[in-house]
């Protein structure tokens, strides 16, 4: 059930090396129904997850609208990792939009893995992937106009056109439903130009 956990470790850091049976007990698996919220702001995040399947995505509130930080699609990890390892109140909330089922790590697990030969640097190498997301994302909401943001969503993250709804698209991008439907049509009308 595992076995694209561990292909994402190996990819990600190769010398990594540690005993499945010892760690297996510690992972747990869990399905999260579209809509179900895996937690909440204010929340203490017990755990860092990886997506098998399906799609989340982490969202603050603001003014009572929602603004998307982020999607989780199969193969990425997510959570509030300051409120894990601080046991401080979550930023921010995560739910799922689709149908998805998670692996959860707790501190007993990210403690074995911290200890295994290889640990620290997987665990550096995958905050390293998550700091470098969110400096990207940041760097587009200042920098990139709405267009060119969804221009890069195109080229770098297709599948998600398909499987997020138009309202979740259009937080994520920083702009209106009604302003993402002008310029989707805007972007088509260019390409067929």
């Amino acid at each position: 059930m595992h076995e694209s956990f561990y292909a994402f470790i190996q990819e990600l850091s190769p010398e990594f090396n540690i005993d499945i049976n010892r760690i297996k007990s510690l992972l747990k698996s869990r399905e999260v129904r579209k809509g179900e919220f895996l937690f909440r702001k204010g929340d203490i995040c017990e755990f860092v997850a990886f997506t098998y399947k399906g799609c989340l995505r982490s969202f603050v509130l603001k003014d009572d609208k929602e603004y998307t930080l982020f999607f989780h699609t199969e193969n990425q990890t997510f959570g509030d990792y300051e409120s894990f390892q601080k046991n401080k109140p979550a930023c921010f909330s995560t739910q799922a939009i689709e149908d998805s089922e998670v692996l959860i790590f707790n501190h007993q697990a990210m403690l074995l893995f911290e200890k295994a030969p290889g640990g620290q640097k997987l665990l550096r190498l995958v905050a390293e992937d998550l700091a470098f997301l969110l400096r990207d994302k940041l760097l587009s909401l200042l920098i990139d106009t709405p267009q060119e943001r969804y221009l890069k969503l195109i080229e770098n993250e297709p599948q998600l056109l398909q499987r997020i709804p138009q309202y979740y698209l259009a937080s994520y991008l920083g702009i209106e439903p009604e302003s993402l439907s002008r310029l989707k049509r805007r972007v088509y009308k260019n390409q067929k130009s």
